[in-house]
């Protein structure tokens, strides 16, 4: 039997997102895809699984050698998107509870999700800069739903980038 569960988690709640999936093999659902907030589960016999994530660039020149580090460290990977990886274990399969040795490295990946959230929002305020908030194309008419659009776009992700950055600056504390 399966089960999609609809849950908005940002990036930075990652400790939230592992507590809730770990809660969820509890009672017997194991995850088995995620996609855009949507999580489904299959029916299973309750079970302690510790889960995380990573985020790792779509580059997947080198994912096999990705996934057989993590594999070597007794983690099973799940599913992906978007350059997001979900991995879990059994507490006796891993010698580390985290996949992270340290916590430079936890702070190195949210760098590298913090550079790839900030370069799209660079060409997108260069867009909005030149055309959308361009007084020249005011006489198109649907230049004020480009205008709402683009200022709820720009907010989400200038949130994202100010979450990222207090996420970073609270684990070097």
């Amino acid at each position: 039997m399966k089960k999609r569960v609809f849950k908005l988690l940002w990036a930075w709640q990652d400790d939230q997102e592992n507590k809730w999936l770990e809660k969820m093999s509890e009672e017997g659902w194991m995850l088995t895809k995620y996609n855009i907030c949507m999580y489904t589960f299959e029916k299973s016999e309750p079970k302690k699984y510790i889960y995380r994530t990573d985020f790792k660039s779509n580059n997947n020149d080198d994912l096999q050698e990705y996934l057989t580090l993590f594999a070597d460290a007794g983690w099973e990977h799940v599913t992906q998107y978007m350059g997001w990886h979900y991995f879990k274990s059994e507490a006796a399969n891993v010698k580390k509870q985290e996949i992270y040795s340290d916590t430079d490295s936890k702070i190195e990946m949210f760098r590298r999700l913090l550079f790839a959230i900030l370069l799209p929002l660079l060409g997108i305020l260069l867009i909005a800069i030149t055309i959308v908030f361009n007084s020249f194309y005011d006489h198109i008419k649907l230049m004020i739903v480009m205008r709402v659009v683009y200022i709820l776009l720009i907010g989400l992700m200038s949130f994202s980038v100010f979450n990222l950055l207090y996420k970073i600056k609270r684990l070097k504390e």
